[in-house]
């Protein structure tokens, strides 16, 4: 379903498009490429006084992730085409590969600001390397979803997968964990008899 109509009259003012692109590798790897832009509609002034003509990206950044089938990431490469500083914004592009290591798994955005918060790296890179934490495990789904003896990571991961949920119950009765009759009837410690 859409959104409804807006309130009133607008105009464009800007536009982040971030895509992600998946692709199983041949040699059992996946690539998982995401790409940002940042566009106004009309003229805007970057760094230096230069003009930048409307439809001219002021950030467009590339960032492809290779990860394993435990969704560790074993090559990380990343590049700036634009940046409202022209090199200095590019200049960090290299550090990314810091990422060969980290698995893609809950703590995968911890370790993003970890590696490259505040002036470590780029706002921007940073951004779409956290968009893409999700396309990992996306693409990998088949792969990381097919053994029974392993807890699905997308359990507990939001409100729909909660594991005292219905769908837990019906698609993951393994990992299904009610809750306590109290938590379920509403009590709160210390309220008895009140």
């Amino acid at each position: 379903m859409p959104l409804p109509p807006p309130a009133c009259a607008r105009s464009a003012s800007h536009r982040r498009t971030i895509t992600v692109q998946s692709y199983a590798r041949d040699d059992g790897l996946w690539d998982v490429e995401g790409h940002l832009t940042d566009i106004w509609p009309e003229p805007v002034t970057k760094a230096g006084d230069v003009l930048l003509p409307g439809g001219a990206p002021m950030h467009e950044m590339w960032l492809r992730l290779t990860v394993d089938r435990s969704a560790t990431i074993v090559a990380a490469v990343a590049a700036t085409d634009a940046g409202p500083y022209d090199a200095a914004c590019s200049a960090i592009a290299p550090d990314y590969g810091q990422l060969v290591g980290v698995p893609v798994a809950r703590g995968y955005r911890d370790a993003i600001r970890r590696l490259f918060g505040r002036t470590a790296g780029c706002t921007h890179m940073n951004e779409l390397a956290g968009v893409m934490g999700s396309a990992v495990l996306q693409a990998m789904w088949h792969v990381l979803a097919s053994d029974p003896a392993v807890k699905p990571f997308s359990i507990d991961g939001c409100h729909a997968l909660k594991s005292s949920g219905p769908q837990v119950a019906v698609h993951f009765p393994r990992w299904y964990r009610p809750e306590p009759a109290d938590a379920a009837a509403g009590t709160q410690p210390g309220c008895a008899g009140t």
